[in-house]
């Protein structure tokens, strides 16, 4: 042990990496995250058709054998200062995430019906999953979230599913076995749209 206290701030993949390479070497550990639950992307982010929730726990779990103190539903700043945080640990390891979305910067965005993938992907995750049963639903982008939010639409029962974007199939950043999936699972691209 080397008596040395470590605060991780983001039960993320991130934080919970640090947590457990900083406890195996002997400091004494606590991630402290503002989700319910640990896991950051991984858990909020992921469809579970991708990643199974049991996966997870057991990866999670295993990591907190090496003696890791988990604190959650805690924000930095609105629950608690940094300067306290600071004060409370030797050493503080900051893992906050990307859980922001993006905009396009079209007229609509805000407009009522359109989410952004990251918020639906968390209302989700969250159990707050929408019904879809004979909805179409658009999703504009190319990338691997786009394709999560579309085949996730499909499994929430949408009608039509479709992949709406401004380059090529060749310029899709989507991983290529993710495309394949989508249009087997009858997801409709328009491209150059």
């Amino acid at each position: 042990a080397t008596g040395k206290r470590v605060g991780v701030i983001g039960g993320g993949p991130g934080g919970l990496t640090a947590a457990y390479y900083l406890s195996l070497k002997g400091n004494r550990v606590t991630i402290v995250d503002s989700m319910p639950q640990m896991g950051g992307m991984l858990r909020y982010g992921i469809p579970d058709y991708r990643l199974p929730q049991e996966v997870l726990e057991r990866d999670i779990e295993h990591i907190l054998t090496t003696g890791i103190n988990v604190i959650t539903d805690v924000s930095i700043g609105r629950d608690v200062t940094m300067e306290d945080i600071q004060k409370s640990y030797d050493a503080v390891y900051i893992s906050i995430g990307a859980h922001n979305d993006k905009k396009i910067g079209i007229e609509g965005e805000d407009a009522e019906n359109v989410v952004s993938a990251v918020s639906l992907l968390r209302r989700i995750d969250e159990g707050n999953a929408p019904d879809f049963t004979g909805k179409r639903i658009c999703v504009i982008g190319g990338g691997n979230v786009a394709m999560d939010v579309v085949r996730t639409a499909v499994r929430l029962g949408a009608e039509e599913a479709y992949i709406v974007y401004r380059r090529s199939e060749a310029e899709l950043p989507a991983r290529v076995e993710e495309v394949h999936h989508a249009k087997q699972e009858g997801i409709e691209f328009r491209m150059l749209t």
